[in-house]
């Protein structure tokens, strides 16, 4: 349990704040004329999303952007860099642009050649700093501890689970001491 980053098992983002979260994204997705705005934790959970048209591989995207995030911060590392804040991807049909959002999460805005790349930079980085406060509003909300039904649950699974995989031949020898 202690390679869990604590920020994020921790962190509890709500209805409200996706919300606020899709609104963001809706208005940035106007406002650059982008085909696809997401936001992704760091460990690729798409928290929220708007696009112009149905994708359904985007939601494997989460998890690869993230991925990428990861391996340039480690590029960043080596070359002594703090980190870097924003990708960009370009290919033939489209580009991607991935701005950190205060370290925890990555906004994502997908587009094509048609969309003006220093629009779509100014306007990510205003998007970066709503969303920040969203963050920090979900990182003050004190975290529930689990219910009794969790913990009841969570006991019933580790039981059935040493039940469905006990070592047989213990079982064995259990039966022949009594």
């Amino acid at each position: 349990m202690h390679d869990f980053d604590h920020d994020l098992s921790n962190l509890r983002v709500t209805e409200e704040d996706t919300a606020q979260i899709s609104a963001c994204l809706q208005r940035l997705l106007a406002d650059t004329g982008a085909s696809y705005t997401m936001v992704v934790d760091r460990s690729g959970q798409i928290l929220a999303y708007e696009s112009d048209g149905h994708r359904p591989e985007m939601t494997h995207l989460g998890a690869l952007l993230a991925a990428t995030y990861a391996s340039t911060q480690e590029i960043a590392r080596i070359l002594n860099e703090d980190s870097f804040r924003t990708l960009l991807q370009e290919g033939l049909r489209e580009k991607i642009i991935t701005e950190t959002v205060a370290d925890h999460w990555l906004l994502v805005v997908i587009f094509d050649q048609q969309a003006h790349l220093g629009l779509i930079k100014v306007l990510a980085k205003r998007t970066t700093g709503i969303l920040s406060n969203v963050l920090q509003i979900a990182q003050s909300r004190p975290i529930q501890k689990r219910s009794g039904l969790s913990h009841s649950l969570l006991q019933a699974t580790t039981d059935t689970i040493d039940l469905v995989f006990s070592d047989d031949e213990n079982d064995d020898r259990d039966d022949t001491n009594d």
